[in-house]
């Protein structure tokens, strides 16, 4: 059972789901992440590859001003719309159902902190800093869980978690 951690939802329950290709961030990841990005009061967040919508609703359950959270999966989207409204139905947010990268051609704004979990070994972390750095305001963060794998970047922070890593960048604006 996935666990909001901190903030005013801390200790409510996520509705899971029991399909193998979806990889929640593990408990021990999530925590240390939002640790990193905190403080989360009056961020905008695009939460991409959002699966449940772990990182999202842990985000708003810390602060963040509203969360817009990009799913393409039919099934998994159904789930993401249930935690959200069971969870968040107070709190600003936007679910999308649609595929991140037709969804960013689509975006009109610029948020503070962009999370990316995508399927291991679908996107590399350059690409998809590229796609995303329009929509990414001055001095904003770009955070993507990945497996672990070495990177050229060098601006970046990386914090390895086992096979996983998770990359932080700020953008200088």
């Amino acid at each position: 059972m996935i666990t909001i951690i901190a903030g005013k939802y801390r200790g409510r329950k996520l509705i899971g789901v029991s399909d193998p290709g979806i990889r929640p961030t593990l408990a021990r990841v999530k925590k240390s992440v939002m640790q990193i990005l905190e403080p989360f009061a009056g961020t905008e967040v695009l939460d991409l590859y959002a699966g449940i919508g772990t990182l999202g609703i842990e985000a708003l359950s810390r602060g963040a001003k509203s969360v817009t959270a990009v799913e393409k999966n039919y099934s998994i989207f159904r789930i993401l719309r249930q935690n959200f409204e069971k969870i968040c139905h107070e709190d600003e947010y936007h679910l999308v159902k649609m595929d991140v990268h037709h969804h960013l051609t689509l975006e009109d704004r610029e948020y503070d902190l962009i999370l990316a979990d995508p399927p291991y070994h679908t996107e590399k972390f350059e690409e998809l800093k590229t796609a995303v750095l329009p929509y990414l305001k001055s001095g904003g963060i770009f955070c993507m869980e990945m497996k672990k794998t070495q990177l050229e970047a060098r601006d970046v922070r990386i914090k390895l978690y086992g096979k996983t890593q998770v990359v932080f960048w700020r953008n200088p604006g």
